[in-house]
């Protein structure tokens, strides 16, 4: 054997071990890009029950009740806290709007867990908190959020 066949065999395997190596980098981004998607699911949806399960606390809740009905009967104090809690909603939901508009959270799942904020939104509370604070907000999500079609928030 000749050193010109040796250093074609030499090539070929080389390019041989190019493409196995590609092919693996492939398989690794794919399931990368999986693991990501799957941990934006649990993030939002961890997000979102914590929101939830602090709505269910009698404080908070009374809070909302009476600020949707008249939001300056409510104390600062309770002002506070209410607008602390809704922005922190806005945040998660904002979150989530990020990382679907990335790429990285499933269109249905987006679907689902926004049709849980959109609700709310009805509530003379939340719309009076987002005035306050959108500017706080990504401009996409600001838009995203005014183009909401207002439906009444309906607790009963």
């Amino acid at each position: 054997m000749n050193w010109e066949a040796i250093g074609a065999i030499g090539e070929i395997i080389g390019a041989f071990a190019v493409v196995v190596s590609l092919v693996y980098l492939a398989l690794q981004i794919r399931n990368q890009n999986k693991q990501a998607k799957l941990t934006a699911i649990h993030e939002m949806s961890r997000e979102h029950r914590f929101a939830s399960q602090m709505m269910a606390t009698g404080s908070l809740s009374n809070i909302f009740v009476r600020a949707n009905k008249d939001y300056h009967s409510i104390t600062e104090a309770e002002a506070v806290q209410l607008v602390v809690f809704v922005t922190g909603l806005f945040r998660a939901w904002e979150s989530a709007f990020i990382e679907h508009r990335e790429g990285n959270l499933d269109t249905n799942v987006w679907e689902a867990l926004s049709r849980d904020y959109i609700q709310p939104m009805g509530s003379a509370a939340f719309c009076h908190i987002w005035k306050l604070r959108k500017q706080n907000y990504d401009p996409d999500f600001q838009k995203y959020v005014d183009s909401i079609e207002s439906r009444e928030y309906i607790v009963k």
